[in-house]
């Protein structure tokens, strides 16, 4: 016994007739009643009263069919999960954020996806750009939120916004009252700055612009989070680099904007072979939130 005898077999229950069902199958009759035969030969008994105006099912065809009814209903169950896992209406989206986006942000774009998309569970994971890279490219992450842009033929990034890096200032510095700094205004300061390895790019434009007249920046310490970087500021450790969108969560330290520093773009990104429905539906949830 097989899907296609019981497939076979439920048509004919439903009908009846040999000859509705067969047509209903979009078979000949001698097909279905073969089919038939051999069911009925597999369990050792008669399913259906065989009768000169139709058919009737006997005490076995009558159990057989309700279980047969239970078998298609559990088959399309599982192939509409199959599909939901395969278009992403159900199981788990991960996402990677970089350090430095606004909690309220994250959020507002969780809200907007769980609309469309409450049947899936997102996990969230913070790390600096250069290894969220990874994560995506080895699959362990959907879909990724960092600075940019990122140049990877295995990647695709989608730049949603810019995001201005400001110096941060403890209060009470000299530099506090100034309303934007120039690059000869951090000459002599201490900094308190990301690893390189984090974010390389970002941390070369920083430092091009802390090397003055050839001398190199002094640097006092190197951290990855934005917000340990803030605190140290605001105990006096020295200066530092971080998001603009930071200076309402810290209002005890001074945000300032850089004049020859350029805005840093915020983007998504995904394996280029990977875009299924929630990815795309996250990247818009990102695109709304993210301004």
């Amino acid at each position: 016994m097989d899907l296609k005898h019981l497939r076979y077999f439920k048509v004919l229950a439903e009908e009846l007739n040999f000859r509705k069902a067969a047509a209903r199958l979009n078979i000949s009759q001698p097909p279905l009643s073969q089919q038939i035969k051999e069911l009925e030969d597999s369990l050792g008994i008669s399913l259906f009263h065989r009768l000169k105006r139709g058919n009737e099912l006997t005490d076995a065809g009558k159990i057989l069919y309700q279980y047969t009814l239970e078998v298609f209903e559990k088959m399309e169950e599982a192939e509409e999960r199959i599909r939901a896992i395969r278009e992403k209406k159900t199981g788990t989206l991960q996402v990677g954020i970089v350090p430095g986006i606004r909690p309220g942000r994250i959020a507002q774009a969780m809200q907007i996806f769980q609309q469309q998309h409450n049947g899936i569970h997102v996990t969230i994971a913070e790390h600096c750009t250069s290894t969220l890279i990874h994560h995506v490219k080895e699959n362990q992450l959907d879909l990724a939120l960092v600075f940019g842009p990122v140049q990877d033929d295995a990647l695709e990034w989608t730049a949603i916004a810019k995001e201005e890096y400001h110096v941060v200032l403890p209060a009470g510095h000299a530099l506090a009252k100034r309303k934007k700094l120039l690059r000869e205004d951090l000459r002599d300061q201490s900094f308190i700055l990301y690893k390189r390895q984090d974010q390389p790019w970002l941390h070369d434009a920083v430092m091009q612009q802390l090397r003055i007249n050839g001398e190199e920046p002094r640097i006092v310490s190197e951290l990855s989070s934005p917000r340990t970087r803030v605190l140290l500021v605001h105990q006096g450790l020295g200066l530092t680099f971080a998001p603009a969108s930071l200076q309402e969560e810290y209002p005890h330290v001074h945000f300032k904007p850089l004049d020859s520093l350029q805005a840093v773009a915020v983007g998504t990104l995904r394996r280029r072979n990977r875009n299924h429905a929630a990815i795309r539906a996250m990247t818009e949830a990102f695109q709304k939130s993210i301004v």
